[in-house]
């Protein structure tokens, strides 16, 4: 009976945490800059992936961790604004809905990161989650250079 009710919680597990993550490299580049729904979609992604990895590797890593902490800091103002603007609310509203999406969207990136590292010896490798932060850091530095660019 209780190899029957781990099968079950294992299993559930996997239809919660895994339908919520899809492949942030699912949309182009030229979506994010011109679609503000794909927009915020990948920068919520990129914040709450930046999130977990800080979250993982804080303690064996401190500096490179901190180097993530800074990358999700860096993305979360656009975050913000582009909910207010797509869900047409309040800075104040679009700021708590905002950080219980990335504290979830973290969480079920670090249950699916803890997965891939049992299986593949890595955080990263042999599923998506390398590509999308290669591409969420690609994303992050065009923000910042978007930003730099406009303020001269």
């Amino acid at each position: 009976m209780k190899k029957y009710i781990i099968l079950i919680s294992l299993l559930l597990s996997n239809i919660v945490f895994g339908q919520n993550l899809k492949p942030l490299t699912n949309n182009t580049f030229e979506d994010v800059m011109n679609d503000e729904n794909a927009n915020h979609l990948v920068i919520e992604g990129c914040i709450s992936l930046y999130a977990a990895i800080t979250e993982l590797i804080k303690k064996e890593h401190p500096d490179l961790a901190k180097s993530f902490f800074e990358m999700a800091n860096t993305l979360y103002p656009y975050g913000l604004v582009s909910l207010a603007k797509i869900q047409k609310i309040t800075s104040k509203e679009a700021e708590e809905i905002f950080y219980k999406n990335i504290n979830y969207l973290s969480k079920i990136y670090i249950q699916e990161m803890k997965i891939n590292g049992k299986k593949h010896g890595s955080y990263l490798r042999g599923n998506f989650l390398g590509d999308d932060l290669y591409f969420c850091n690609e994303v992050t530095k065009a923000l910042n250079l978007v930003v730099k660019e406009s303020s001269n």
